[in-house]
């Protein structure tokens, strides 16, 4: 009789003990997930708090623009264009360009050689 044979496939221990493991890895997954997302919404509150506060003490200052800093129109109107305020002259584009790589060794070149005609 085929009813009292057992069938092939799995049997009720082998499925027990998979539905058990399944179980803990939910678990686990599920914690390590909750700790991510609280992770997540700590730094995003964090950024948002440095934020506010770099805005506040944007907002305190008194010169918050460049072109406006007494200093910074002094120096364009002493060294970089004399006698003027010319913001894209060849002097300022020269010497506030930033360099990268094989371009610095000849910036300092130039530097030094000014330095000498000065």
């Amino acid at each position: 009789m085929s009813i009292f044979t057992e069938k092939v496939g799995m049997t009720r221990r082998q499925f027990l003990k998979g539905t058990g493991m399944l179980a803990v890895v939910a678990i686990v997954s599920g914690v390590f997930a909750k700790i991510g997302f609280d992770a997540f919404a700590a730094s995003d509150e964090y950024i948002a708090q440095r934020a506010a506060g770099l805005y506040t003490l944007d907002e305190q200052m008194t010169i918050r623009k460049s072109h406006e800093n007494p200093e910074i129109i002094q120096i364009y109107e002493e060294f970089l264009s004399p006698g003027e305020q010319k913001y894209l002259s060849e002097k300022a584009h020269h010497l506030l360009h930033t360099k990268y790589g094989k371009d610095i060794p000849s910036f300092i070149d130039e530097l030094k050689q000014h330095q000498d005609v000065a």
